[in-house]
């Protein structure tokens, strides 16, 4: 492969940001958890499909983002010193690697085989499927994309926390049970609280630049010290989740095994007050963070499946 063929290759990984897989896929593996602690179910045809069609809407919504925020001018008056693995995108579009419309055209097509997974999956498991599937994209979609555009209007964290917690986590839970319930909606609270922790923290460093372009989210809106206040609530509500759960007999007692995490989440929090102007010093908090997202959604999946194990 040539130089420039590799270039290209790398350019389209960082635009559709396969590294931030992992944020759709513990909680599809916590909803397969659910069926199979709850209902003894767990059919892997059933779970590939579902990650096939999170993986095409995660795709789908990295790329309207990266190209919307390239057409609103947001990636063009960011300062590099303000970028970091976590935030800003990917810069491909600003550094020029890409043409804009390839990547637009790789969202609606991402959007599509989304659409397509799950109405296969409706057919199977009940029209409710396609339902989530429906709201899943508008969520994702319009996170920047006009006319919704609800990261600008404040609505962007709830989207995030609704898309990747319960709507992910409940609609893996149906295509396996074809139901829902009380226990599984409890849970899918967990990595919705835990990635609306990520998506907070991640704005803070673009905080000036999403100001100037008008990009209002919630970061924006309370300032950095008011955002900083709700910072540890999302881990501790997410934690509480867990306790509660235990304690009304809706989880096992394995299910405290996503507790472990919590001095990550203390360390993070704790750097984020030091560091909250300081984006390059922010990384161990918004590392920590995704960290903590991916850990406790996984513990809380191994404490579900051991208590039907034992």
């Amino acid at each position: 492969m040539s130089d420039g063929a590799l270039e290209r290759v790398r350019a389209w990984a960082n635009v559709i940001r396969v590294k931030f897989f992992a944020a759709g896929i513990p909680p599809v593996i916590l909803g397969f958890a659910l069926a199979y602690y709850l209902e003894g179910l767990f059919s892997p045809l059933l779970f590939a499909l579902t990650m096939l069609g999170i993986i095409a809407a995660m795709i789908g919504s990295y790329t309207f983002n990266e190209y919307f925020d390239f057409r609103s001018g947001v990636d063009l008056v960011v300062d590099e010193m303000h970028v970091t693995p976590f935030n800003s995108g990917s810069r491909v579009l600003p550094s020029g690697l890409l043409n804009p419309e390839r990547v637009f055209q790789a969202g609606l097509a991402a959007a599509a085989a989304t659409a397509a997974v799950g109405l296969y999956l409706a057919l199977a498991r009940g029209s409710l499927v396609l339902l989530l599937t429906a709201v899943g994209l508008v969520a994702a979609l319009g996170y920047t994309a006009p006319p919704l555009k609800f990261a600008y209007r404040g609505l962007g964290e709830l989207m995030i926390g609704l898309s990747f917690g319960p709507l992910i986590t409940l609609g893996s839970y149906l295509v396996q049970t074809g139901r829902l319930g009380v226990t599984a909606v409890l849970a899918s609270l967990v990595p919705g609280l835990l990635i609306t922790a990520v998506i907070w923290i991640n704005e803070f460093p673009d905080y000036e630049a999403d100001r100037a372009v008008g990009k209002r989210n919630m970061v924006a809106r309370l300032g950095k010290r008011r955002a900083l206040l709700v910072y540890p609530w999302l881990f501790a509500l997410g934690y509480a989740v867990v306790v509660a759960g235990v304690a009304l007999r809706l989880f096992p007692v394995y299910a405290l095994l996503a507790l472990l995490t919590t001095p990550m989440a203390v360390r993070a929090v704790a750097n984020a007050r030091r560091n909250m102007d300081s984006p390059k010093g922010l990384v161990p908090s918004m590392s920590g963070t995704i960290a903590v997202f991916v850990l406790s959604t996984l513990l809380l999946s191994l404490g579900l499946a051991m208590a039907r194990w034992i």
